[in-house]
């Protein structure tokens, strides 16, 4: 038989990569126009906006390599004998041993970052169902479930069954639900399934096994379940868990992936920013700015999420008090309003080291749904604006807010 792994789509790099990732809803400047009910319901288009940054490029191509590891383990006498081996294991008639060439890995990152879209995004990429005509088994590329709250084992053994259920139309949930099993005979169960079915299987939330004292005996049980099937596991959770990881050098050994924290002050930041911006359905346009974009850095501490509840916030506000303005002083109420229990996990400061390349930046070509472009303000000083001030009798306060954050009191 060929090789199975051959069967999934090919491998994207670059722009075609960021292309095929981007999620751009579509948009209509003349919504603006629309009733405050009608404009509420369309600004939540701005929760499904995804630009995929460097973190989605290198987890796409991590998925892609451990799913290619397993595929290559299925289709052939190995596979057969291999199936044998872990029914007779099931049954208690011999020792089973462990196989060579499974794979593990991690991927950690702060909560808010945007790992589970990503991971979304890119199981899509890697196509659908496969059915290799020399096989009657259809094949999951990527299996995804979550761990359980309580680190149950057979909590997950069963999500493992159900996802398979939900992914192929089959019945395995009832077939394992039908007889009495112990743990060693639903394991080997689940392990058969998973080698006949999943390419790689994906564990979102591990760090739930921080929490509870099942939490070992659950990880060394998914250990077992990739030592025994041949299929690549890829565990990803927050920062508590590297502790537990660390614990021992097996663990350690197993856990060896990708690890992130929030977005720097940069391009990338910049281009989010942007895109995100340019969804306005206030019925005044406006026009993204430096000092905003630094702004929101400040106010977001680069999580993805937080930028996103904060710039539909701020336009939600503008939208019910009739503001119908995005702008620092509807950014600053929602920020002080809506996102106070985020205060103490997202203010931060930006060093100077970590500003872009002004001119790089305003070459820089922002993808949005209207080609909106980033315009960068020449530095002004506090002096300079009290004389165009008294000069042209401009708004003081307003013009004061292009600066810096100003809050009444």
């Amino acid at each position: 038989m060929d090789n199975i792994a051959t069967l999934l789509p090919p491998l994207l790099t670059g722009e075609a990569l960021t292309k095929a990732m981007s999620r751009l809803p579509e948009y209509n400047p003349d919504d603006r126009s629309l009733s405050v009910s009608e404009r509420l319901v369309l600004l939540t288009n701005i929760y499904r906006v995804f630009m995929p940054t460097t973190m989605c490029e290198e987890i796409y191509h991590k998925l892609y390599t451990m799913t290619c590891m397993s595929l290559e383990q299925k289709g052939n006498s190995d596979g057969i004998r291999r199936l044998n081996s872990t029914y007779r294991w099931m049954c208690g008639t011999e020792y089973h041993g462990v196989i060579t060439g499974a794979t593990s890995a991690t991927i950690i990152g702060s909560s808010g970052i945007g790992k589970t879209s990503c991971l979304q995004y890119a199981v899509e990429l890697m196509g659908g169902i496969i059915n290799p005509q020399e096989s009657c088994h259809k094949i999951v590329p990527v299996l995804m479930i979550s761990c359980p709250f309580d680190a149950s084992c057979k909590g997950l053994l069963f999500q493992i069954v159900v996802a398979i259920d939900e992914a192929l139309g089959s019945s395995y949930y009832e077939s394992v639900c039908k007889g009495r099993v112990n743990s060693q005979q639903l394991l080997g169960f689940v392990c058969q399934v998973c080698h006949l079915h999943v390419g790689t299987l994906v564990v979102d939330e591990i760090q739930n096994i921080v929490e509870h004292r099942a939490g070992r005996q659950l990880y060394m049980m998914l250990i077992q379940l990739i030592n025994t099937t041949g299929i690549s596991l890829l565990m990803v959770g927050t920062p508590e868990c590297i502790g537990f990881f660390q614990q021992v050098p097996q663990m350690a050994r197993r856990t060896v992936g990708l690890e992130y924290g929030p977005m720097t002050y940069g391009e990338d930041f910049y281009r989010l920013c942007s895109t995100i911006y340019a969804y306005q359905y206030v019925s005044k346009t406006s026009a993204i700015s430096e000092p905003i974009c630094r702004w929101l850095y400040e106010h977001t501490g680069g999580l993805p999420s937080s930028l996103v509840a904060l710039v539909y916030g701020a336009q939600e506000v503008a939208i019910l008090r009739g503001t119908e303005t995005l702008g620092l002083e509807s950014l600053t109420i929602a920020y002080n309003e809506r996102m106070r229990m985020l205060h103490r996990y997202t203010k931060t400061h930006i060093h100077p080291s970590m500003l872009p390349q002004t001119t790089r930046l305003a070459r820089e070509r922002l993808p949005s749904p209207k080609k909106a472009t980033l315009h960068m303000t020449v530095t002004r000083t506090i002096a300079d604006v009290v004389a165009q001030h008294k000069a042209n009798g401009d708004d003081l306060l307003a013009s004061l807010r292009t600066l810096f954050t100003i809050e009444e009191v």
